[in-house]
This record gives C-alpha cells, sequence and structure tokens, in this order.
C-alpha cells in the first residue's frame, strides 16, 4: 500500500485548522459550499498575477453562465483552455480555483477560460454538460469579430480540461465535439467506474474521499441510477476513436485512480496519443497545494507543458 507523503500531511494538517473537519454528507449543502470556499482563500492566496483577468456571461438553458477569461498576454493572440472546477459536481465556482487557473496561465502562456457551470443537486444530469457545449459553441460561433477583439483568444485551438468533477465533464463534452478540440487536460477524474480496486483500498481511508463521498456526488448529480448508462459518464464505453490526444494526471491513494488507468489503456488502445502522470503519496484534490505541495507543483507543470506541447508554444 502506498503512503501519504510527508507533505500532504502537513496540508492535511494545515486545512484542519482553516475550516473545522466535516463530511458533506452530514451537513446541509449550503453550509458545505460556504465551507469549502472558505478553505480554499488561503490556498488560493499567491501565485502569478495575471495582467488581464475579464468576466463575461454566455446565454444557457438555465440561466447565464459565468466564464472568466485569464489573459497572460494580453497583446498575443493566444490558443485557449476552457478549465472546468471540481468538486464532485456540488460545490465550487470559479473563485475557488482561481490559483490552479492562474497557474495554468502563467505556466503555459496559453489563455484559460474558467467556465461556472450550474451545480448538482439544483441542476442534474445533463444540465453542466449542456452547458459546457453552449460556451465551447460560442467560442466558435461565426460571428467571433467582438469576442476576437475583446478577448484576443483564437478559437481554432482550444484545449477542454479540468479536475475532478470538472474532468469528468470534459469527456462527456469531448465526444460531441472532439473534432473542434486540439487535445483535453483530465486531472483526477470520474470516467464511470461503479466500483473499483481503487475504490475499493482507498474510499475506506481516514483521510481523503469516501465511499460515501463518491455516492453522495453521483446521487445528487444523477437523476436515477439509469443515468450511468449515459456514455457521457460512462466514457469508458464510448467510442474513443478520433478523441484529441490528452494528458491525464491521477494520484496513487486516489478512490479514483482506476477511472484514469483505465481511460488511459482505452485511450491508447483507440489511437489516441495519451500521457499518464501517477502522483505518489497525495490525495484526490491534491492540485489545490501548490502553496505547500511539491506533487502539486510537479502537476501543473505537467499540464502546462502538456498545453505548450499540443499548441506549439516553446
Amino acid at each position: 500500500m502506498p503512503s501519504i507523503h510527508p507533505q500532504m500531511q502537513s496540508v492535511l494538517q494545515k486545512s484542519s485548522t482553516l475550516v473545522a473537519p466535516y463530511s458533506i454528507t452530514e451537513i446541509p449543502l449550503h453550509q458545505a459550499r460556504e465551507l469549502y470556499v472558505l478553505e480554499r482563500l488561503f490556498w488560493n492566496t499567491g501565485g502569478p498575477n495575471i495582467p488581464s483577468i475579464m468576466e463575461t456571461e454566455v446565454k444557457g438553458p438555465v440561466g447565464g453562465i459565468p466564464i472568466r477569461i485569464y489573459q497572460p498576454h494580453p497583446d498575443k493572440f493566444l490558443p485557449v483552455l476552457v478549465y472546468l472546477h471540481g468538486g464532485g459536481f456540488v460545490v465550487g465556482n470559479l473563485d475557488t480555483h482561481d490559483r490552479i487557473m492562474r497557474e495554468l496561465a502563467f505556466r503555459s502562456g496559453c489563455a484559460v477560460i474558467g467556465v461556472e457551470y450550474s451545480l448538482s443537486p439544483e441542476q442534474k444530469f445533463p444540465v453542466a454538460l449542456d452547458e459546457i457545449k453552449l460556451v465551447l459553441q460560442w467560442l466558435k460561433e461565426d460571428d467571433y469579430t467582438k469576442k476576437e477583439a475583446a478577448f484576443n483568444i483564437d478559437p481554432d485551438r482550444i484545449v477542454l480540461g479540468g479536475d475532478s468533477a470538472g474532468a469528468s465533464l470534459s469527456m462527456g463534452a469531448a465526444l460531441s465535439f472532439k473534432e473542434q478540440l486540439s487535445g483535453l487536460l483530465l486531472i483526477y477524474g470520474w470516467f464511470g467506474l461503479r466500483d473499483s480496486c481503487s475504490v475499493r483500498l482507498f474510499g475506506s481511508q481516514d483521510v481523503g474521499m469516501s465511499e460515501e463521498d463518491l455516492a453522495f456526488y453521483q446521487d445528487s448529480y444523477l437523476n436515477s441510477q439509469e443515468d450511468l448508462n449515459d456514455v457521457r459518464l460512462d466514457v469508458l464505453r464510448a467510442d474513443l476513436n478520433g478523441m484529441p490526444p490528452s494528458c491525464l494526471i491521477a494520484s496513487d491513494m486516489d478512490p479514483l485512480l482506476d477511472d484514469s488507468t483505465a481511460l488511459a489503456t482505452l485511450m491508447e488502445q483507440a489511437g489516441v496519443p495519451c500521457e499518464l502522470h501517477l502522483h505518489q503519496g497525495v490525495l484526490h484534490g491534491f492540485l489545490h497545494y501548490s502553496r505547500m505541495l511539491d506533487g502539486a507543483v510537479s502537476a501543473l507543470d505537467q499540464s502546462a507543458e502538456f498545453l505548450r506541447k499540443t499548441f506549439c508554444l516553446f
């Protein structure tokens, strides 16, 4: 069995001083969302300054979809990473993942667009997927002149990606958009496994994400268990032929580890260029902790290198 890295242990100790330990399955959801935001304030402090950060909305099925555009070089016409935040489909927003997006923009040199999709259980599957596709279509619209002038981003060079639930949503959206994407950046996502060795091994740990947490997130997101048969959720059963080059980031102590390794294997079998980076001794969600965790810095660098390689930004 892998053991937790001392730096990851220090992160857990620090987090316990930021908010009192809680279980998302045992407190009201509005309170869990508030605590999640509160804890992330510390982890989002510092990091690179991005010279241009703009916000706008895209019209969606249940209201406006807020997006945030990080432009590290406002004078350059840049390719873009469309980034979907994690949080089990039920927590998180643009602010909770602000430093991750700033780090990726700064380290890669490409623009980053964060999407604040609708959360569950207020909006269930497939509303968030529909919203993400609308944002991608907005980027690809023929009448692009105003957006091009305002944001200086290239609609013909797009990588779609995110962490955790955001990685799952990226894969679900990419299935119907794959020919228009340059790549996928998938960070410790859930890709459809209903049971796995990694869930059995690491879902019962005293730290990290539990099997009960996973069940709560799925129950909040799904209309019924029948949704699990949809290939936008069970992407491991989908036709992966023609998917764009992909980068997967995983943790060796994550209940979702087997989802990433299975997807990487299936992509390779389908002839999709795919790289898998496995990080030792860290837990699900470790990308947030670059203030204290070398593994998070390494994962950000690997992600940025993939973006630079995909967009030829050397």
